[in-house]
């Protein structure tokens, strides 16, 4: 059956946008209640100088890499890095943290790319051990909420020592100010000698 329709101007806009966006032409057409087949619209495209199938092809590369590097840091192709001792305990640290709020019932919804592993305490500067089992030594790396009102999720969660953590706890930061004030002040206060 011949396709007799024109587009209006709504509807070539329309397309155009689509194929800059990546979809592909058969898409474009679905969405065009397939006013007119795959093949015009790849004329049309072709016409505006629109290569959409590599654009479509672009976008999925862009979604694959992002979900990589979600899963598994931000330099998941570096398979030397991956292979790494130091990788796979930061990833079973993860790993151990997801099994724990999984079996304690708190929101863990943060990726592992979503985070950065220090080498040092981003607070106190401490060398982090990755390696260490004993995990409430003071150089143990620690998952820590930044807000203890939310859970484990993206934008929330640094990776501080274990020394930092217990020093933070639950105080808020006026409260820590307080205690920090409170210092200085009774090291200044304190006899000479």
């Amino acid at each position: 059956m011949p396709y007799h329709y024109t587009l209006t101007e709504q509807e070539r806009s329309d397309l155009l946008t689509w194929a800059k966006e990546g979809l592909g032409y058969t898409e474009i057409s679905k969405r065009l209640n397939n006013k007119i087949t795959r093949q015009r619209v790849e004329q049309i495209c072709k016409k505006h100088k629109i290569k959409a199938t590599e654009l479509k092809y672009a976008k999925k590369q862009k979604e694959f890499e992002e979900k990589m590097v979600a899963k598994w840091g931000k330099k998941w192709n570096d398979l030397q890095y991956r292979k790494s001792f130091l990788y796979q305990a930061m990833r079973e640290k993860f790993r151990n943290k997801r099994a724990n709020c999984t079996r304690t019932g708190q929101e863990f919804s943060v990726e592992f790319g979503d985070l950065d592993f220090p080498t040092h305490c981003p607070i106190l500067g401490i060398e982090l051990d990755y390696f260490n089992d004993e995990g409430y030594l003071d150089n143990s790396p620690s998952f820590d909420r930044i807000d203890h009102n939310k859970g484990y999720v993206k934008g929330n969660v640094a990776v501080i020592s274990m020394r930092a953590n217990r020093i933070k706890n639950n105080g808020t930061a006026a409260e820590h100010r307080k205690i920090a004030d409170f210092i200085d002040f009774a090291l200044q206060q304190r006899p000479a000698g």
